[in-house]
């Protein structure tokens, strides 16, 4: 029997946002103001659809070190998306440090969990839609935590090289999860309790001198490792579809719906397109709308050309 949310409990979705003179984001684009303005856009989309797709019983607000310029900060605001000051406190790099702003993730949940009083907590990458409510996902995580599994396996580099820093850091042999930074729900005892041990992992690295190329998700595997029972995948509700000219779709965005797109690709072209032809409007696009313009569909004409060139030079 599907449980359901009580009249008293209340959730909070946060998509946090940290932004430091010369600190690394992980986004090669040169100009600093454009890269700003680009984020701004997309943490509108982000909160902004998240807001229009939950009711009540769930606050939306942008996490963030900084004052957020107009016109966005009226635009999120007038939507009903809350904005909550935090300092970068805690999962501080440096500047150099790889994916450094990428940590400041885990400082907002840290801070927002023991700040706040609701009953469950999301965080949420910037550059998503979310095309369905919460309800779900908070009746998940009475019982469970919610990480997003990557499905990387060893006949992918990247998980190679993940495992390798996870077996230095540990000192022993483990082939962990590895989980993605995109999405994290719990209830608030998780929160506060799974936080901590991101900090346990931060300050073991920190205390060796211990560096990760893989940002914030090797402090969040790394933790999850030892507490395998609390967590269920999180891939019935976020999916990470790449879109660009390394293609890897799956049609969940309509079949079984997931409530989170999670588009990496798609940052400074649908996402932008999303807040100038609707959010920006205060107009909510349809679904089909959203998966055309993100590309879930089809690649788009332009993708499709510089692969159409590529392919003609190559012979």
């Amino acid at each position: 029997m599907q449980q359901t949310l009580s009249k008293k409990e209340t959730g909070l979705i946060i998509v946090p946002y940290a932004e430091i003179k010369n600190y690394n984001s992980g986004v090669n684009i040169g100009d600093n103001s454009k890269r700003v303005e680009m984020y701004m856009k997309n943490i509108s989309v982000a909160c902004i659809s998240a807001r229009k797709n939950n009711g009540t019983k769930t606050d939306i607000a942008l996490v963030t070190n900084i004052e957020i310029k107009e016109p966005y900060k009226s635009l999120l605001l007038k939507n009903g998306v809350k904005i909550i000051n935090v300092p970068f406190d805690k999962f501080n790099f440096g500047a150099e440090y790889r994916w450094s702003l990428a940590f400041y993730k885990l400082c907002a949940l840290y801070h927002v969990c023991r700040e706040t009083n609701y009953d469950f907590y999301a965080y949420l990458d910037s550059d998503v839609f979310v095309q369905g409510d919460f309800s779900d996902i908070w009746n998940e995580c009475k019982n469970n935590v919610l990480l997003y599994d990557i499905n990387h396996g060893f006949q992918v580099e990247d998980y190679r090289h993940f495992l390798s820093e996870v077996n230095d850091f540990l000192k022993e042999e483990k082939n962990i999860t590895h989980f993605g930074g995109e999405f994290f729900a719990s209830n608030k005892e998780n929160a506060v309790f799974f936080s901590q041990k991101f900090l346990d992992v931060y300050d073991g690295m920190t205390a060796t001198n211990f560096v990760t190329t893989h940002g914030d998700e090797f402090i969040l595997s790394v933790a999850a490792n030892g507490l395998m029972d609390r967590i269920k995948n999180a891939g019935a509700y976020v999916y990470r579809y790449w879109t660009g000219e390394f293609r890897l779709v799956s049609t969940n965005y309509k079949y079984n719906p997931v409530v989170v797109l999670h588009v990496p690709s798609e940052k400074n072209t649908g996402m932008l397109k999303l807040f100038d032809c609707y959010i920006r409007k205060n107009k909510k696009p349809d679904r089909d709308r959203v998966w055309h313009i993100l590309n879930l569909k089809n690649r788009s004409f332009i993708c499709g050309t510089k692969i159409l060139i590529k392919k003609i030079i190559r012979k």
